[in-house]
């Protein structure tokens, strides 16, 4: 009981945080000049977080992964902003989503590097962190290759968007054959297609989530298909080569989906946001806010309630720990307390979308006086 109370901060805690959330992010996007997407994207942040918030029986791990995730995205949003760029064509895209593919995959792989025994010498130390680096960087790369051609083929001609199109048909259909329904798929390829057709004429820091989510998702799975279509070509002909490839990416999901997935997802979120300009600065702290909760609600579900997230403990999570994550009780935790979790929801909405919109209002009567 006493840990459950030091993990159960009052509701009036609750309140002050979210409106220092709104607060802050209001005054982020103020300062950009992205009013309208910061208080609608922190109006939806915030809900999300009221809805759990209500639901769970802990809150100050919530708290923590939404502050961790967002200040890393804030930190990695001003970094890719500062390192410039331009997607405009094909060429364009390829090297702006290689370069923060590599720098992303490097990071990580430093966080989760491998460990040296305490006998081992110095230099052991040092190879296994290079090749910590080393392997991060070179799966960061594949991912980010991937986004920014994507991502480059919409900039660069007319029908890139339609292309962007199917591929997130392709996505959402194989993430519906995760559920082993026809239904399922179905609607994913639905979803799928729509919104990525949908953000692609939006543009800005919509198109650069959806399609950053859509490409980094498709890296992994077009990396299985290649394995698969080898395997079938080699052993019985041609015919195989194409029912393997395309039967590869659903095996690898009913295998477990969060470990492949997730880390290429973010990173093409990153590559994705980052292509948007000012926008991306927004947006990314939103999606990586969204990303905190979510790891928060998978320990408290998972049984092992954590007091506080860091950003090593939100990279373990994602990368270590994910092959054992409770995906479908999450969203089956609100449903089994729905009236509750509508109204932690809607009152999260409004704290989120007054105080962001107080937020950028005080920073922009701040800014004309200086």
């Amino acid at each position: 009981m006493a840990e459950q109370i030091r993990l159960r901060r009052p509701l009036w805690l609750v309140i002050l945080f979210m409106v220092a959330v709104g607060l802050s992010l209001g005054m982020i996007g103020g300062i950009v000049e992205r009013t309208a997407v910061t208080v609608l994207g922190t109006a939806v942040l915030l809900g999300i977080f009221g809805a759990y918030e209500r639901v769970l029986e802990h809150n100050y791990a919530l708290m923590s992964g939404l502050l961790t995730g967002g200040f890393i995205g804030l930190v990695v949003g001003w970094f890719g902003y500062l390192l410039g760029g331009n997607v405009t064509n094909l060429q364009d895209g390829i090297l702006f989503g290689l370069l923060r593919g590599i720098i992303v995959g490097g990071v990580v792989g430093g966080i989760t590097r491998a460990q040296p025994d305490e006998a081992d010498p110095w230099y052991t130390a040092i190879f296994l962190l290079l090749g910590s680096l080393f392997i991060g960087a070179v799966l960061g790369a594949s991912v980010g290759l991937i986004s920014g051609f994507v991502l480059g083929l919409v900039r660069w001609h007319g029908w890139g968007f339609w292309l962007a199109t199917v591929l997130g048909m392709i996505v959402g259909g194989y993430l519906g054959s995760y559920l082993q329904r026809r239904d399922a798929i179905f609607i994913g390829t639905l979803i799928g297609g729509v919104a990525t057709l949908l953000s692609s004429l939006i543009g800005g820091a919509v198109a650069g989530v959806i399609l950053g989510l859509v490409t980094g998702a498709l890296a992994p799975m077009l990396l299985m298909a290649l394995i698969g279509a080898g395997g079938g070509l080699s052993s019985r002909g041609f015919r195989a080569m194409l029912v393997e490839a395309a039967e590869a990416p659903t095996e690898m999901l009913r295998q477990g989906a969060f470990p492949f997935l997730a880390p290429a997802v973010i990173v093409g979120i990153i590559v994705g946001t980052a292509a948007s300009g000012l926008s991306g600065l927004i947006a990314l702290p939103l999606c990586l806010a969204v990303l905190g909760i979510l790891l928060a609600v998978f320990s408290e579900v998972d049984g092992r309630v954590i007091s506080t997230l860091n950003a090593r403990t939100l990279v373990e999570m994602v990368i270590l720990g994910a092959d054992d994550l409770p995906i479908m009780a999450v969203p089956q935790k609100l449903l089994r307390n729905g009236k509750t979790a509508v109204f932690g929801a809607l009152f999260g909405l409004s704290i989120g979308g007054i105080s962001a919109a107080a937020g950028a209002w005080l920073i922009q009567q701040l800014l004309q006086i200086l």
